[in-house]
């Protein structure tokens, strides 16, 4: 009887490799960072003025007179850092000025915002940071608060079609 060597073969071995993105966003303290631009989506205009308004809570937006909306509409948001229970005073602009082509305007009004939950509301109202304009009080015990803006824009009767493009500054004033 032949006893011959047995040749084994080695089963192969795979391997597969992925590679992911990591990122963070690291909140210096008494800082403010944009998280969210306002956007007011796409929408139609007619021959009767309207306006459009997003809300700051919900970020859902309504119209009035002519305007149809198709959606795409969010609040601005914004995210800031202090410690817990720190007053602070924040500063909305009144209006925010949109310009489109060939030099056509829209006008945002009535700039409001949401604070719920991170913030408290301590009193006073306006737009400046002068004495008693909106101050609040960080809730979170990690100091980090979220705050959310957005406003009514008004749209003209035969508004410009086209892309239409704006800025705007929130202050934040810790104490």
């Amino acid at each position: 009887m032949l006893v011959g060597p047995f040749l084994a073969t080695a089963a192969r071995a795979e391997t597969a490799t992925a590679t992911a993105s990591a990122s963070a966003v690291v909140v210096e303290p008494a800082s403010l960072i944009n998280n969210r631009s306002l956007a007011f989506g796409r929408f139609a205009a007619s021959t009767t003025a309207g306006t459009v308004t997003v809300n700051p809570d919900t970020g859902q937006c309504t119209t009035t007179g002519g305007v149809v909306q198709a959606g795409g509409c969010h609040s601005a948001e914004f995210t800031g850092m202090g410690v817990r229970r720190m007053t602070l005073r924040i500063a909305l602009p009144t209006t925010i000025a949109l310009t489109g082509p060939g030099g056509a305007t829209m006008t945002v009004t009535t700039v409001t915002m949401d604070t719920t939950p991170d913030l408290n509301y301590l009193g006073g109202n306006g737009h400046g940071l002068g004495n008693g304009r909106r101050r609040y009080e960080i809730v979170p015990n990690s100091g980090i608060f979220n705050f959310r803006v957005a406003g009514t824009l008004g749209v003209g009767a035969n508004q410009a079609p086209g892309v239409y493009t704006g800025s705007f500054a929130v202050t934040v004033q810790y104490q």
